[in-house]
Formats: C-alpha cells, structure tokens, sequence
C-alpha cells in the first residue's frame, strides 16, 4: 500500500512515517507513505519525482497548497492520477480534484440527495476560501456519526479534514488505516476504521508538560509544581495545534526553554485555526480585558488572523491594540532546510518572505528572526541555537522595556552623517533633526527619564557637531573611547572584519589607538552619530560585486552602546541610516550576518518618513526594526518669482496692449530664463497675431506649470502638526485627487462645473490656451478659499455648489483634518519604549493615500499577492502609450528596447504600476488565480496589443529585488514567454534580441531572455553617487561601469540572482530609450542621489556601450502633474522645472534655511544632485549652474548668512560648480569662476583656521 502525502506543513513528515511505521508493527500491513513538503515542491526538479510517485500511488492526499510555483504544476499530475485524489485546505484548483469512490468535488451534482452539502464543500474563488473551508468542516464535524453508510465516502472527506488538524500520532494513524480500508484494493478488513479523536480548539501547550492545558488555572497550578524561577516576565507565544499536536517540535520546546533559561515564562497557546485571536482572549488577558503579558510572540510564521497565504489586519490590529505589548515573530522554515537557508545568500525564499513575513507585517509584526525548520531529508524539526539564543535575548531585552521604570532606562539616540565631511551630521530625509531630537528629549524627560536638558535646539547641535571635534581631530565630539583591548573582548566578530579593513583599530573613527564614540552623553540618554559605511573614503571598495564587512568604528559604536553605556534600547532618528544595509541575507538574517551581530540584543525603534515604506521595510526585516513614522513637511504650490514673474506680467500686459518692443523684452526674458516658447513671428499681420498667441500660450503654459507645481517647503519636527495654512494647502491637494465615493467628482471637477467648465476639457487646453491658463487658476483658487473656510471651522461650501453633494468630501476632509492635526509621533515612540505595541501603516504620500496619518504607527509594505492591481495596470498601460507615442515621435519609431529602473517604494505606493508598465512594453499582463492573488503572467495576443512587443531590461534596486521577488519573477516570465513565443521578429523585439544573444553568448535562448537585473544578494546600492559625490573618478565612462558591476546578477525563474555582466552589456547594448517614474512630489529627481545612481547610471552604460546617449525619459505620478494633462516628460524638462520650482525658488529656500543647519545643508544637496545629472547624463543647462552661483554664492548677505549656518555645506556647493566647471559641463565666464574660486579659498580658509 503506497500513500503520496503533499503538504507545505514540514511539522507532519515525522509523525507520518512514525504512524505508518506503527501501522505495519501492529497489523502487518506492507504500507509506505511518501511525503513531499514545502521544500520538495518549491523545487522545480522535484516535480518528476512527485508525477512519478503520483502514477504508482494508492491514494495521494494533498493539504495546504497555495503556492502558484507548486499548484500549476500539480494540477496535470493530480488529475491524470489514476488513484483516489483528496485536497484539503488548499487552492481551490487543486481542491477541486478531490474524487474518492463516488464522492467528487468536481460533479456539479449533489451526492444522493445532498445537493446543499456538495455545494457547500465544492471550492470557490476568493481571498477568504481557506478560512471559509475550515470553518464549515468545523461545523460539518457533529454530523459525521449520523451520516448514512452510503455516504461513507463524504465522511472520509470530512474526517480527513479532522484527521489532518488533530494530528496527533493517534489520529494519523486512525487516517492512515482509514484510506488503506476504505481506497487502497485488499485492504479492506484488514485495518481497524474509527473517527478522529477531538482535542480542545485553544489550549496552553509546554514541552514538558503530560497534555495541554484546556485552562490557565491548571496551567498555572503545573507551572507551581515546578519550582522554576520565572519572574522576568511573561511571553505570550501562539502556536497552530497542527504543530504542537504533531511529535516534531524541538525547535519550538528550545525556543520554550531558551525563554526559560532567562527568567521569562513561556506562555504558549495554540489555536484550531489560522486565527489566533481567541487565544488571546482565553489566556493572555485578565478578567477586565487587560493584558497579563508582556510581549507577544508569533510563532507559526503565519498571519495572526488568516494564516497562510492570507491575512485580515484590520482584525488583528483591533485586538492586538486591545492587548498592547510589542508583537514579534519568530519564523519557522517551512519552504526551505536549515542547511539550505543557511547557504542561501537571500535568506529565506521569496514565497517564505510572501507567505510568513509580509503577511505578519501588514498586522504590525516585527524582528522576523528564524529559530529552526526541518533538517535533512528525514523533515525532523531541528532548532538552531545560535537563533534561539538571539531571539530569547531580544526578547528579554523588549520585556524589560515594559518592566523597567523610566528613570532607570538608558537610552541612545543614533544620527546620521551622510555625505561625511558635508555639513551633514545629524541630517535625515524631510526632518529638522537637532530640532526633533530636542523636542524628543524634552517628552522623555517629561515622562520621567533622566535627561540633562540643553537649553536649545541649537545648543544641542552644538554640544554633538562642535564640542571637542577640533580638539580630537574627529567629525563630532567624542563623547568616549573604547580601547582596543576592550573592544576585542566585548565584540569577537571583530575578526571577521579585519580581512576587509585590515587590524583594528582601522583609520575611521579612530585616533590610531582607540575606537572613538562619537555623540553626546546627556544623562541617561546617548545621542549618538552613527559612522558612515566607510566605503565612501575608499572608491576602490565600490567595484567589488559585494559589500563585505563594515569597519572596525562601525562595530566599535554599536557594541559601546549595548555593552558600555548599557542602553535599554537604541532610537535612530529619521530616514536612513546604515546599519540595516550592512552585508548579509536579505531576509531571515542568519547568525553571521551583521545587521544582527551588530545590533544584538538592542531594542531598535526608528523614526522613519511616512511616505518610504520600501526602505522602512529593510529596516524593519533586516535591522529589527520597529517603525514609528512621521510626515513630511507640508507641500505648496511653487508659484513665480523674480524673472518669472516678471515674464507672466509682460505677457499679461501684452495681451492687454500688443507692442513690437514689449513682445521682444518677452523674448529677451524667455530666453535669459531657458523658456522655450518658439520662435515668435516676425510681421503683425492676422495670421502672424494669431501665430503671437499661440507663441505666448505655450509660454503661459511653461510658467502656469512652474507656477502649480507641488513643493515641499521646509522640514518636519516631530511632535509639530501643520499650522492653519499648510493644512489648506494638504486638504486642498487631497480633495483634487480623493474621491470618497468611487465615481464621484473632485472638488476641482464640481468647481468648474460650477464655473461653467468642463474640466477635463480645461486641463487638455492650458497647454496652449490663455484663457483656459486664466480659467485653471480660477478653479484652484476658489477650491483653496472653500478649504480654507473648512480648516477655520466653517461647512465646505462653494457657490453653485448643492451643500449635499459636498456632504461627503466634507465628511471624508474633517476626518484627515482631525488625523492630521493628532500629535502621534511622540507619543508612539513612547509607547514602544514602554514595550506596547505599534499600530500598523501603509506607507505613502498623505495626498494619494490620506490613510497613513495619523503618523507615529509601524509602516509596512503591501500584501505582495495583490500587485500589481487592477488600478496600476490601467494606469501602467495608459502610461506606456504615452511613453512610447513620445518616442515614436521623436525617434521615427518605435524603440526597441527600453531600460527601466524600478524602485520599491513607488511601486509600494501606486500598488504596482511600474511592475504594471514593464509587463505592459512586453504586451503581457497579470492573472489572477482562484485566492484573488496575483500570481502569474500571460501575453496579450500580438492582433489585441496593436504593436510589436518592446524589449524591455530592468535593472532593480536591491529593496525591489527584496521586497518584490514576486513582482520580479512575474517581469521575468513574461520576458521569457515573450523570447519563447512562435512570432516574427518583427513584431518581437525580445525575440529578436533575445535570439541574437543566445548564439552570440552561446547560451539558450531562454537564459538570453533573462531581463531583470539587480545587485548580488545581499548587497545593496549601483554605488554611483558615491564616486560623484566624492569627485572619485577621471573618465565618465567609469559611472557606467561601476553600474555594470553592481547590477550585473540576473534572475532566474526560481528566483536566484546569478551572475550575468556579459548577458546585461549585451542587452543594454540594443537600449534606446531609458526611464524611470518619478516617485513622488516631494522626493524628485533632485531631491535624492539615487535618482541619478539608478537612471543616470543606467544611461552613462548605455552611452558607453553604444557610443551615443540615449533618450531619457521619467514619468510623473498622476495625480501630481497638475496643470499638465502629460505624464511623460524629458529628463531635461524634468531638470529645468525642478530647478525651478525648487533650487532657485526663493519660497523652497527660504522654507530650508528657516531650519538652519540642516536646511542648509539641505541646499547643497540639491547642488550636488543636479551636478549629479551632469555627470550620468549632460542633462543640466548652463543657467541652472550660473542660477545657483548667483541665488547662493555671488549675493554675499546669501552667502555670509549660509556660511554662518552651515559652512561645510556651503564649501560644498562653491567646490560643486567649480567642479562642474572644470569638466566642461558648465561654460560659466572667467569673471564668475573667478569668483567662485576666492569664495571657496575664503571659506576653505575659514574651515582650516577653525580646525587648526
């Protein structure tokens, strides 16, 4: 007798050989049971073993199978077994299959009369199938003795049901003779047939203990007999009964005891169902609802309402803030062995990372650490020390956080200093930092933590930036020293650094002696400045395809914080820093990876920008991070100044009174402002007049964009909602883009209407219409006056406007308002220094996704089965029509192959639409399976798709290859599909090119077709900006093939990154255009280095190996290309208008250098980035460089008054243009250079006589 068992559910292999074994001792049955689990069918190789298997089988049972790599091609094999077939507990394709005597799940009739149940039990599509199944084998359960004997076969359907979830080695075996005597022929009479044996559906659960434990009075009276010393504190720990029932739990009674073994009670309770809730409820809280743990601890590697492959975090987080402790997850391998996770660079595979750790984050789980899985081909559970030693000391250390008094806790505040030597120490994105930090002080102090108070904000930059700096001949004050000897001791792996950097104590944060602390004691708070990577004072580190160690101050930091001043936790202030993207695997971070050597036991809460839940996500997964977001500075219209100005009232008084000279002044300032408006006709006649307008309409149009373009002006603090008019200006943005009701106009929309316009029609003709320019304005300026009266407390009203019709906008507006004005940021850091439990939050701009504030709540990802969506592929491909009609028309025809860049966090925000647009230059689109998931990828057909298929190579960053292998995998199919399919060359450029690089690579075609390219696990960055940033190279050529070295690993279709820097030159050698979408209004593409790390690289390889510069093209997101109804612009255009509206405006500036420091040095990185588009892609203009001399640097009150600010960062732009000078890409007049040159000698003057 031969039973095939397919599960992902590692947990049953033992008990099922051991019940089979027990089978043939005690009735001489020849019986053998074959087990393939998650990891068997996660690998694509294994599946002939399982068709083979399934072909000689007696009866093969299938639970709990989701993953579409496994499903699909189980589907064939289980539907031609020629055997009984039952799938329990899966996806609805496979559960279907179910055909056991005269029962059937595929018939579309009732079984003798019971045509209500058959429905019932026959699968359906949906997001909630799996739940719905149990949930009514549940309930089916007190009708199995009742059952007719003709409805034997029903019953051996339900039973097995109940079988596989009271998996107790009694009840498998009583499964097990239930299918030899019932399916397998002669075995009939031989095997005894009884119903399953019920256990309790939550219980306590203790490896030492005889049986759970139906109640905590009994627990509790055992836990007395013991006599064990457990007063550190209590841990709630969940578990499935499916798991502590079966006989392969080790991993789970080390972690028990590991817990044990520090004092802590282990307090584990199991559920029935992939929902924990009512475990919660039963034995973690007390008779008044309140909780009787101290932290919550997950350890099934599911969600804690929905389980596998699905989650509802609504539910969760309502109860788990009625518990409120801190809630972490300790991951079991289900799709891997040990020994594979621990060769694995990744980590843990990306269906492990979908399924176990993504799911859990979206209820607001965190420090996803792996503490055992099976091991070896025998599927026996094996814990892994070194894990469970970390995982029980985290723990202690998060426990104690909720036990200890304030005034006893020690905390360290951690900064950042990146770019170093920049002016940048305490910098993070968006945040007025030394102002945060400050505030921040004085809410710990006020909540009894001892803290010596500067007396300003001000006072406190200078005690960390300034102090002793000049005297120790440091970057920040020192604030200790940790001796080589000491540091040797407390931070062994100091060894493992040394290969890479040489002897400790190394050349950063050193005097040659000593490792030197950097930072402020204040009290019982440490503020601290992190060191920098270390790779920035060493270019050469940068070709190498891996990061390998950090250096020797890095460690020395970290272990000063944990083992010398002894912090209770430490907080990293604002968006990013380095320690999360030290080397290691990218998830599931394994016992020698150094984010967790580094940061050990030490709590880690970090403050992080609301609108990066990409990088926030590495934070979270990769430093242990728990989140606690904050806004980002209030946005506005950017508005005209100075000669723009200056030009709209030219026009405007022309249009008044039409004169030749008044037309040529227009000229003139267009021109002197890079305006291209056209060439403007030379005669006055009517055809010439109306030629004038059309000229001056587009030049309208130009500054109406300007004009309406959405900045950011200053930095947020935290703990400081928006004032009155930043409110305005937020609602006013969120009510032109929020619908509340799907359908419903915007306010926008009903004002026009109002004003007798339609708007849509309004919007296409400001391009090249005054008057719609005028009637766009007026638009806006009435909805912003109506917002203003709602901020001031009045209704929401507009004249011509039914107050009904409103009525939901102003609900839906009144409800952000409240949120928005609620001070969270500092009380949620609070609350998670108090060991409580952070509420989750997406992650977005307020505009486009309002559900993010309040701030101060644990940011997450998104479920990563749910992209792209359905929005984002209407979006993507409306996008890609654009993109290639403006190529088309520019180039003559189609492009061939287009270069895209994809990032994490756009995608993250508009629910997958650059995955959306890379499927759609393919012409291919997602499917969904029978769960709603998004799980593979078909092309369209060449007739429906209208066009040949473009190639299309994406090279991704290390966050996207991360957080959306999925979304990668389904590129990467779709690239391969489209290579493989039987079309013309023609109407196929991946074909085409694909077929041209297999023989020219001498590889098969499918392997050519690979076009997804990344960083090689566990290293993160194209490492660009660091050589510009530094002004380390000679020849531009050098930025393309650094790029080339840091993206040249490829994916495969199971998922792995290999090598592959030949296939990536050939590839990139056939690109025309490349592109990137911009990810947001308030990060542009000067906003961040990155941009022009990615896309700039991306093109300076492009130009090396073509010999010419491609197209270069970004798009916008859609709800912020206001007065233009286009997406898709140049990378010049984009350039020109950011330059414009921000770096050269007097409102973006001005907001900066209110901030002082840290606005100035704010400045300078715009400075350097825009530089930074010179360097990849000679996208800059001559007026932009002599615009920021003049604006910055030649009016000496700007000039005085930013080197009194910030002078490192001031240096820093005056040594920038001079730079862009002297490599041609500047053509500034000897007078202006020379200038530049005394300004930089004076203030390199200044900054030496300072450090002397």
């Amino acid at each position: 007798m031969r039973i095939i068992v397919l599960t992902t559910q590692d947990n049953y292999t033992v008990g099922l050989r051991t019940a089979a074994a027990a089978i043939r001792r005690d009735h001489g049955v020849a019986l053998e049971v074959e087990v393939y689990t998650a990891a068997d069918l996660a690998d694509p190789a294994r599946m002939a073993a399982v068709a083979h298997d399934v072909a000689g089988a007696d009866f093969v049972l299938g639970a709990m199978l989701f993953g579409e790599a496994y499903v699909r091609p189980l589907e064939p094999i289980l539907a031609d077994a020629p055997c009984p077939v039952a799938v329990i507990m899966s996806n609805p394709a496979l559960t279907r299959l179910t055909r056991i005597g005269k029962f059937s799940l595929a018939s579309q009739s009732g079984e003798d009369g019971h045509g209500g149940l058959m429905h019932a039990l026959r699968p359906r599509h949906g997001h909630g199938e799996v739940s719905r199944q149990l949930t009514l084998v549940k309930s089916l359960t007190r009708i199995l003795k009742f059952l007719p004997g003709r409805f034997r076969d029903l019953h051996s359907f339900i039973s097995l049901h109940q079988f596989w979830v009271h998996n107790s080695p009694e009840n498998l075996q009583r499964m097990l003779c239930m299918i030899g005597e019932r399916y397998v022929p002669g075995m009939k009479g031989r095997l005894p047939v009884e119903d399953p044996h019920l256990y309790p559906d939550v219980a306590l659960w203790h490896p030492d203990a005889p049986a759970p434990f139906a109640d905590l009075r009994s627990y509790e009276k055992w836990q007395r007999k013991r006599r064990l010393k457990l007063d550190q504190g209590v841990v709630g720990l969940l578990s499935l009964r499916v798991i502590t029932l079966g006989d392969n739990v080790a991993h789970l009674a080390a972690l028990v005891r590991g817990l044990e073994a520090r004092g802590l009670e282990a307090r584990l309770a199991y559920t029935a169902t992939l929902d924990n809730r009512p475990a919660l409820d039963t034995f973690f809280k007390d008779g008044h609802g309140r909780s009787t743990v101290d932290l919550l601890l997950t350890t099934s590697g599911f969600a804690l309402a929905g389980g596998m492959a699905q989650s509802r975090p609504e539910e969760a987080r309502e109860a788990l803030e009625t518990l409120d402790v801190s809630f972490h997850q300790a991951i079991p391998l289900v799709f891997q062995r040990v020994e594979e996770w621990l060769r694995d660079e990744r980590g843990l595979s990306p269906m492990h990372i979908a399924m176990n750790v993504a799911l859990a984050e979206l209820e607001g789980a965190t420090e996803p650490l792996v503490y055992g899985g099976p091991s070896g081909d025998s599927g026996v559970a094996v814990p892994v020390p070194e894990q469970i030693e970390r995982l029980a000391e985290r723990t202690a250390r998060r426990v104690a956080l909720r036990r200890k008094a304030n005034a006893e806790k020690r905390i360290a505040l951690v900064l950042f200093n990146y770019p170093p030597n920049m002016g940048s120490i305490g910098t993070a994105a968006y945040l007025d930092v030394f102002a945060s930090v400050y505030r921040l002080l004085g809410a710990l102090q006020t909540a009894g933590y001892r803290v010596e108070l500067p007396a300003s904000a001000e006072a406190l930059r200078h005690m960390v930036v300034e102090g002793n700096a000049l005297a120790s001949g440091a970057d920040a004050n020192v604030a200790a020293y940790l001796s080589l000897e000491e540091y040797r001791r407390l931070f062994p792996a100091y060894a493992a650094i040394e290969p890479f950097w040489g002897p400790a104590p190394g050349q950063i944060n050193s005097d040659g002696r000593r490792l030197q602390i950097l930072g402020r004691q204040l009290g019982n708070v440490f503020v601290g400045v992190q060191p920098t990577f270390g790779y920035e004072r060493d270019p050469m580190r940068m070709l190498m395809a891996r990061d390998a160690a950090p250096h020797h101050g890095f460690a020395a930091f970290y272990t000063w914080i944990d083992r010398v001043f002894a912090a209770d936790a430490v907080v990293h202030i604002g968006t990013h820093g380095a320690l999360e993207f030290m080397p290691g695997k990218q998830a599931g971070l394994g016992p020698g990876c150094w984010p967790g050597r580094l940061l050990g036991g030490l709590p880690n809460i970090y403050y992080y920008c609301v609108n990066n839940p990409s990088e926030g996500t590495i934070a979270k997964r990769r430093g242990a991070a728990t989140l606690v977001s904050y806004l980002v500075p209030p946005v506005q219209h950017a508005g005209l100044y100075k000669g723009l100005r200056q030009l709209k009232d030219s026009i405007d008084q022309y249009r008044q009174r039409p004169d030749a000279g008044l037309l040529e002044t227009i000229d003139e300032l267009a021109q002197q402002l890079g305006l291209a408006g056209g060439e403007t006709p030379a005669s006055q006649d009517a055809e010439s007049a109306l030629a004038i307008e059309r000229h001056l309409a587009r030049l309208g149009h130009e500054l109406l964009q300007v004009e309406q373009r959405l900045i950011p002006v200053g930095l947020h603090v935290l703990g400081r909602p928006p004032e009155a008019d930043e409110l305005t200006d937020i609602l006013t943005l969120v009510a032109a883009f929020q619908r509340p009701a799907p359908g419903a106009p915007t306010l926008p929309e009903r004002v026009a209407a109002a004003m007798g316009f339609d708007y849509t029609a309004l919007r296409q003709a400001v391009a090249r219409d005054a008057a719609a320019q005028q009637h766009w304005r007026a638009v806006e300026d009435r909805c912003r006056e109506a917002i203003g009266r709602l901020v001031a407390g009045a209704p929401l009203s507009v004249t011509g406007v039914a107050t009904e019709e409103l009525a939901p906008l102003a609900t839906f507006l009144r409800d952000l308002l409240a949120r928005l004005r609620a001070d969270n940021e500092l009380r949620g850091l609070l609350n998670a220094l108090a060991g409580g439990y952070t509420p989750p939050s997406g992650g977005n701009d307020v505009v486009r996704d309002p559900s993010v504030v309040p701030t101060g709540r644990n940011l997450h990802g998104l479920d990563p089965y749910r992209m792209p969506s359905e929005a984002a592929q209407l979006a993507g491909a409306g996008c890609v029509r654009e993109l290639l009609a403006r190529l088309a028309a520019e180039q003559g025809a189609l492009p061939e192959t287009v270069a895209m860049v994809l990032w994490g966090t756009d995608n993250i925000k508009t629910g997958g639409e650059g995955v959306a647009q890379a499927l759609a230059l393919i012409g291919a689109r997602a499917i969904t399976d029978e769960l709603g998931k998004v799980s593979d990828v078909a092309l369209i057909p060449l007739a429906e798709l209208g066009r040949p298929r473009v190639d299309v190579v994406c090279t991704v960053s290390g966050i996207f290859r991360d957080l959306m292998a999925h979304q990668a995998m389904l590129i990467d199919r779709a690239a391969r599909l489209a290579a493989m399919a039987d079309e013309p060359a023609a109407d196929n450029f991946v074909r085409k090119h694909a077929l041209a690089q297999a023989a020219a690579l001498g590889v098969s075609v499918e392997e050519a077709a690979a076009r997804v390219f990344s960083n090689a696990p566990g290293s993160y960055g194209a490492n660009v900006n660091h050589l510009v940033e530094q002004s380390n190279w000679q020849d531009d050529q050098e930025l393309g093939e650094v790029f080339m070295t840091r993206k040249g690993f490829a994916m495969t279709p199971s998922g792995e990154w290999r090598e592959a820097r030949p296939l990536l030159e050939s590839v990139l050698g056939t690109v025309e255009a490349t592109f990137q979408n911009v990810d947001s209004i308030e990060t542009g593409i000067s906003d961040v280095d990155h941009y022009y790390e990615y896309l700039g690289g991306v093109t300076k390889s492009v130009e090396r190996l073509r010999g010419a510069r491609p197209t270069v093209m970004v798009a916008e997101v859609e709800a912020f290309s206001g007065a233009s109804s286009s997406r898709v612009r140049s990378l010049e255009q984009m350039v020109r208008l950011e330059s414009r509206a921000k770096l050269l405006n007097p409102k973006w500036f001005e907001g900066m250098l209110a901030h002082g420091y840290e606005g100035a040095h704010e400045i300078e990185v715009r400075v350097s980035n825009t530089y930074g588009w010179s360097a990849t892609a000679g996208a800059v203009d001559g007026w932009i460089y002599q615009g920021v001399a003049e604006t910055y640097l030649l009016d000496e009150a700007m000039r005085e008054r930013l080197a009194r600010l910030n002078p490192q960062a001031t240096a820093g732009m005056a040594r920038r243009l001079l730079e862009a000078s002297e490599r041609g890409f500047w053509q500034a007049d000897e007078e202006t250079l020379e200038q530049l040159r005394g300004i930089y000698a004076d203030l390199e003057d200044r900054l030496e006589g300072v450090t002397e």
